[in-house]
Order: structure tokens, then C-alpha cells, then sequence
């Protein structure tokens, strides 16, 4: 297991996260759009960079 995985999987967890309770919660306006740019960078960047491993892993198993 590559040592970037828990880090990325956590980065997941984070933004998805960040991403329901931007969602569900009434607060303000500012608060909502600070954890709804949170989520968006965290989960795509965490997404890209675990299909990427995945990718890297695949291609390994096939030589």
C-alpha cells in the first residue's frame, strides 16, 4: 500500500465532510461557500490522485 493512501483516503473523508455539512446546515453564507470550496478541492483532488494509484497498480499487475 502506497504511503499517500491514508493521507488521501482522510483528504476524502474531510471533504465529503465538509461537503454535508455545508449542505445540511443552516449558517451563513461565507461559512457555506468557505466549506463548499474546502470540499470541492480536497475530494478532487484526493479522487484524481487515488485513481491515479489505482492506475499505477493495474498497469503493475498486468506485466
Amino acid at each position: 500500500m502506497p504511503a499517500k493512501m491514508p493521507l488521501l483516503l482522510l483528504m476524502l473523508i474531510i471533504g465529503s465532510t465538509s461537503l454535508v455539512l455545508a449542505l445540511t446546515l443552516s449558517i451563513s453564507s461565507g461559512l457555506q461557500l468557505t466549506l463548499l470550496i474546502i470540499a470541492v478541492l480536497l475530494n478532487v483532488t484526493s479522487s484524481v490522485s487515488l485513481m491515479v494509484i489505482g492506475a499505477k497498480r493495474t498497469r503493475e499487475s498486468l506485466k
